[in-house]
């Protein structure tokens, strides 16, 4: 009993440091996007679980090419709540493919990564094997310049 105990923290630690280190390389920190703090603990989803944060719409990114996803809450200035959904995808064609599924209907262009789109109260951008849409809880002037703080801040840590 004790030594099948011990067998299942050693998996779990296992899982733990495979996927703790690209969670903390994707999302900032407190304070390593200017004006933004961390609200809550990143969440993580290899894709056969994807349905359990997006259910209804995990299968496009599955089908796609979905290898996990990392998902924190965010606030703004004490102003703005928003969430950040990093995708981490089998390759560039399927960030590709994912960001053009998207409808650009009600967005302009955006400087952030390799194409982006910035809607009212949404980003959403691709840069190499990852798709990331950073989504704001509120409305307002600054939503969108916010947004695109923090979606620089993820896209910097993209290599």
């Amino acid at each position: 009993m004790v030594s099948a105990a011990l067998a299942m923290l050693i998996v779990s630690a296992g899982c733990r440091s495979k996927f703790a280190p690209a969670s903390a390389v994707y999302l900032p920190e407190t304070g390593q996007a200017d004006g933004w703090s961390k609200s809550g603990a990143t969440r993580i989803f290899p894709a056969d679980r994807l349905y359990e944060y997006i259910d209804g719409d995990a299968d496009r990114f599955v089908k796609a090419g979905l290898e996990r996803a990392f998902t924190s809450d965010y606030r703004y200035r004490d102003r703005i709540d928003a969430v950040a959904d990093v995708f981490v995808m089998h390759g560039s064609p399927a960030a590709a493919q994912v960001f053009e599924s998207q409808p650009a209907h009600g967005s302009e262009p955006a400087q952030v990564g390799d194409a982006a789109r910035l809607y009212p109260g949404t980003l959403m951008f691709r840069k190499g094997r990852v798709f990331v849409r950073v989504v704001a809880y509120n409305e307002g002037l600054d939503v969108p310049g916010a947004l695109l703080q923090l979606g620089r801040a993820i896209a910097d840590r993209v290599k």
